[in-house]
């Protein structure tokens, strides 16, 4: 009966299969919202956030992001595309075809924020 249990166990397959993106396809813009709990008062916070990817040259990927809160902040950005993860700065976003979503540690969000993003372009 173990060794019928071991042999299940090391054989089973996922019931979804993760399949890797072209990285090419993450080229254009991304757009979507952020949000986080900000500071102790338990306060929701959100904005605009937009995701414009120029190139991608191997594993790195080159852009810029642009967020909207109290104010609008515009940075360029290199970050790395496993197939499947894209990692910048202290983002990480997890790719599905034209929809990306994960989160980023910000000052004064203890627990960070999400953001959602769609391709747009």
């Amino acid at each position: 009966m173990l060794v019928v249990f071991a042999m299940f166990a090391f054989t089973a397959t996922p019931a979804v299969a993760q399949t890797s993106i072209d990285p090419q396809s993450l080229v254009g813009e991304w757009s979507g919202k952020w949000s986080g709990i900000w500071g102790t008062a338990s306060t929701t916070l959100s904005g605009d956030y937009v995701l414009r990817i120029r190139k991608v040259e191997g594993e790195k990927v080159f852009g810029e992001v642009e967020w909207t809160g109290r104010g609008t902040q515009k940075t360029n950005l290199i970050g790395t595309f496993d197939g499947r993860r894209l990692t910048y700065g202290n983002a990480e976003l997890i790719v599905e075809g034209n929809h990306m979503a994960g989160g980023r540690a910000v000052q004064d969000f203890p627990r960070g924020i999400k953001i959602d993003l769609t391709k747009e372009k």
